[in-house]
């Protein structure tokens, strides 16, 4: 990216100017409608009581030609051919009808992510099929590619597996809906590796198979399932997020890629996370994982992958009950928060703003995440909003094999700041350029993110409260 220049907004769903606030929008519109329709009932109700009272119909002797043409009056409104009756039942109608679309609108989404299930966990289940009738021939071609490979100098060997990364990186960034279809067949692809074990179908998925969610808790399970943490404060930290005053989404970012370092600067400060003061309330800064190993290496970290598969998984993970720990331990039982994560951290701050049990300690009032997989946590309160963002290319937010659920209050933004290098594709700086754009977009949903930031006081300028450590492990 040339200096100055912000990468482009490919899209931005949910949030205030999403689907699902549209059709919030009509049914209020249509309530709106039944209450009206109520009035005018109510008020030809009115009409006839008064044409009825004793007293009035005894003064018609005195007067029965001017009485007779106001009977005929109120009757004409109140009953008449277009009269407050026949208005009510054409509201009523109207909004019958808007409720009617909203359902049809619904039923249309919900057909549209079923059969898409259906097709992904087919597809995963073909994939094993296609592979193990393959497999004679895969070996085959696997054998002749060593032989050839085996041939090339040690540069040449070097320069091949980085143009065949290359080329997967580029494919990853010009087709991610391939990828996010192949993640979401992993449900279907292990069901056939393990038939009868009854470990990936609970039955809490859209279809009546397993999905990539029940994958991930399989295997968060073939590795311990552990949950098991410690917290400790860290006095000393070299570097880390300042005592300003985030003034944008970008210096969230910012500020979230001091806390990251916190452990490239000292890698036995593994699982820091930082906790900022902004007045009365708190921005939790929780970085992604440590050991990208697929079996944990030494025990001890907390941000590994057993960590992510349980996320994914929708179950507890040691990271998690431990940022809950280090927060009560900090004073912040019953105080406001915003939580910021990368990658694993934003999966973390998702489930969490999620669970009953943690925000019946703290009020999450936002979620920021960047490069996370967040589809697997369906449903936050409505009174948490939250705002995703996705870098084109980065292959960590297609894990979850979906997109985010569109929702008034949850706001994804997806950009394009990728390159054939999915690694660098997840890095923080890309998420800063890529929220300074969100900064100076004019989208609807995200201003009202950041207005409802600044409103809440997370967003300002000046001096902070103190900022602290806490270091999570297993």
């Amino acid at each position: 990216m040339s200096s100055g220049t912000l990468p482009p907004i490919e899209s931005v769903s949910g949030g205030s100017h999403g689907v699902e606030a549209g059709y919030e929008q009509m049914l209020a519109l249509a309530e709106r409608y039944e209450r009206q329709a109520g009035d005018f009932v109510e008020m030809a109700g009115l009409g006839a009581r008064v044409m009825a009272n004793g007293d009035l119909l005894e003064s018609a002797i005195l007067s029965p030609i001017t009485f007779g043409d106001a009977e005929v009056q109120v009757l004409d409104a109140t009953t008449g051919a277009n009269g407050l009756t026949v208005r009510a039942i054409g509201i009523e109608a109207d909004a019958l009808g808007v409720r009617a679309v909203i359902a049809a609108f619904q039923a249309s989404d919900s057909l549209s992510r079923h059969a898409m299930e259906m097709l992904d966990n087919a597809l995963g289940q073909l994939l094993l099929a296609g592979t193990v009738v393959a497999l004679p021939t895969l070996l085959a071609a696997g054998g002749i590619s060593y032989a050839y490979y085996s041939t090339l100098s040690p540069e040449e060997q070097e320069a091949l597996k980085a143009q065949l990364a290359e080329d997967l990186g580029q494919l990853l960034h010009d087709h991610p809906e391939l990828a996010q279809h192949l993640i979401n067949g992993g449900g279907g692809l292990l069901q056939n590796l393990v038939p009868g074990l009854g470990l990936l179908n609970p039955g809490d998925g859209p279809i009546d198979q397993a999905t990539t969610n029940d994958a991930a808790r399989l295997l968060a399970l073939l590795l311990g399932n552990d949950t098991d943490y410690q917290v400790r404060p860290i006095d000393v930290v070299s570097g880390g997020a300042n005592a300003e005053v985030p003034d944008s989404l970008s210096a969230l970012m910012t500020q979230l890629d001091a806390t990251n370092r916190i452990d490239q600067d000292d890698p036995g400060k593994h699982g820091a996370i930082q906790i900022q003061q902004v007045g009365d309330k708190y921005i939790v800064y929780i970085p992604g994982t440590d050991d990208m190993s697929p079996i944990p290496q030494d025990g001890e970290h907390a941000r590994d992958m057993e960590t992510n598969y349980q996320l994914i998984g929708g179950v507890d993970s040691a990271y998690g009950r431990g940022i809950q720990q280090a927060m009560i331990d900090a004073g912040l039982e019953g105080k406001d928060v915003m939580l910021v994560g990368h990658s694993q951290g934003g999966m973390v701050s998702t489930s969490l703003a999620a669970d009953p049990e943690f925000t019946r300690h703290f009020n999450v009032e936002h979620v920021v995440t960047a490069g996370s997989p967040t589809a697997q946590v369906t449903d936050l309160p409505d009174s948490t909003h939250a705002i995703h963002f996705e870098n084109r290319g980065d292959a960590v937010p297609l894990l979850d094999g979906e997109d985010n659920p569109d929702e008034p209050n949850r706001t994804t933004v997806k950009f394009d700041e990728g390159s054939s290098d999915i690694g660098d594709n997840h890095g923080l700086d890309h998420y800063a350029h890529g929220a300074a754009a969100a900064d100076a977009s004019s989208n609807g949903s995200i201003q009202d993110q950041i207005t409802r930031m600044h409103d809440d006081g997370y967003l300002g300028s000046g001096t902070s409260g103190p900022v602290v450590s806490y270091q999570v492990t297993r």
